[in-house]
């Protein structure tokens, strides 16, 4: 029954994110096997577009390693920058026509490892020294500027990714040249990319909200276990495990989820091994208190379902 609930609500999100009328669904639902049909067309091109973009992708990676030490500085930003840009370009060109508009992402992805690439080659050919940081700062906000201002006009999921990914270095690094905490700067990091995934999963671009909050939780949780190991504030890295476990349940992550119940188990695991290595009721506590747990939370569930959803 809740698997059911948690479809529907799957559903109406989907729905309303995407503008999908009610019309349109009961449509859809009538015509199953067509619809069946044309989702089996709509992966299999995108499979051969994805593998297309693998092959491309291969074949200027080999030709560039293969030249790489016969290219002069001119030739080597040309084939990586150079190149880059123009599948960049092409990507754009295929979003102007619906029947090439698939085979934009793969040109986005490559044109997003080769264009980087590009400007970090030009940096280190033609620049005169000092702090690579500066460097990092260059490529990054151009990315940041070219991928926001593409993503912005044309609001594709692909952009998206880049944009937030490109954003994320650039303020790490310009955090690291004010010389700010590490974990501080994990923090901030990990939390912001957690609210992006959260804004992420309430739009149309909610297939790379999961990766996002992923991401966001695994930096977050590092930088206060960071923070917090070996002082009196330890325990509170368990308290966060078992809030990021809650909001899993609240936008309904299971990527958040994951995350959440590896680190309270890893926790419990290097606590165990720090204070009760060879302390045998520990274990049996552990137990007793899961049963617990598990007790309480049938326990919840019950009194939900009685008082609360009734008086609702």
């Amino acid at each position: 029954m809740l698997h059911k609930e948690d479809a529907l609500q799957d559903i109406v999100s989907l729905a309303r994110n995407n503008n999908i009328s009610l019309e349109e669904i009961i449509q859809a639902l009538s015509q199953p096997q067509a619809q069946v049909e044309r989702q089996s067309t709509s992966i299999l091109s995108k499979l051969l577009g994805y593998i297309g973009g693998i092959f491309v992708f291969a074949g200027i990676g080999i030709f560039i390693s293969m030249y790489w030490h016969d290219f002069g500085s001119a030739a080597r930003v040309i084939v990586t920058l150079g190149t880059g840009f123009v599948l960049f370009v092409m990507a754009l060109a295929c979003l102007s026509d619906k029947k090439y508009e698939r085979a934009a992402t793969p040109f986005f992805l490559m044109a997003a490892f080769l264009q980087p690439s590009g400007i970090l080659v030009m940096l280190q050919e033609y620049s005169t020294g000092g702090d690579a940081r500066y460097g990092i700062l260059l490529m990054t906000l151009y990315m940041l500027i070219q991928q926001g201002a593409v993503f912005y006009a044309k609001r594709q999921t692909v952009l998206a990714f880049f944009a937030i990914f490109f954003s994320s270095v650039f303020l790490v690094t310009l955090f690291d040249l004010w010389d700010m905490n590490e974990k501080l700067i994990g923090t901030v990091i990990g939390a912001s990319l957690m609210c992006i995934a959260y804004a992420l999963n309430q739009s149309r671009h909610l297939a790379i909200a999961s990766f996002w909050y992923v991401a966001g939780s695994v930096v977050l949780l590092s930088a206060v276990f960071a923070a917090v190991r070996g002082t009196l504030f330890e325990l509170s890295y368990l308290g966060l495990s078992a809030l990021m476990i809650f909001l899993s349940t609240t936008v309904r992550s299971r990527a958040l989820l994951t995350v959440g119940t590896l680190s309270m188990l890893c926790y419990v695991g290097y606590y165990t091994a720090e204070h009760f290595a060879n302390v045998l009721g520990w274990p049996v506590a552990l137990v007793m208190i899961g049963v617990a747990l598990i007790a309480f939370s049938a326990f919840a569930v019950r009194l939900n379902k009685k008082y609360i959803q009734v008086a609702g």
